[in-house]
C-alpha cells in the first residue's frame, strides 16, 4: 500500500510517500509563508522524483493540529 502523508503542524511543511512501511522519499520546507503555498510544489516534486502519480496513492494522511487524519481513496459513504 503507498500512503502520501503531509504535514503541516508546525513550521516546517512536509512531504512523505511509504510504501509497505518503507519509506520511498520524503521532502520538507522550512522557509515559507504559508503551507498553502508550500503543499502543492512540495507533492509534485516528491512524484516526479520517485516516479509515481496521485492515481498510484492508496491512502492519504494529513495531520490537523494535535490530531490526525487519514482517507482512504476507495471508502465510499452512504447518506
Amino acid at each position: 500500500m503507498k500512503i502520501l502523508s503531509l504535514e503541516t503542524s508546525c513550521d516546517i511543511a512536509s512531504v512523505s510517500l511509504l510504501e509497505d512501511n518503507n519509506l520511498i522519499l520524503e521532502l520538507k520546507e522550512t522557509a515559507i509563508k504559508t503551507h498553502s503555498e508550500a503543499l502543492m510544489p512540495l507533492i509534485d516534486k516528491l512524484l516526479k522524483q520517485s516516479n509515481f502519480t496521485l492515481d498510484d496513492i492508496d491512502l492519504f494522511a494529513v495531520d490537523n493540529g494535535p490530531r490526525f487524519f487519514y482517507w482512504y481513496k476507495n471508502w465510499t459513504f452512504d447518506y
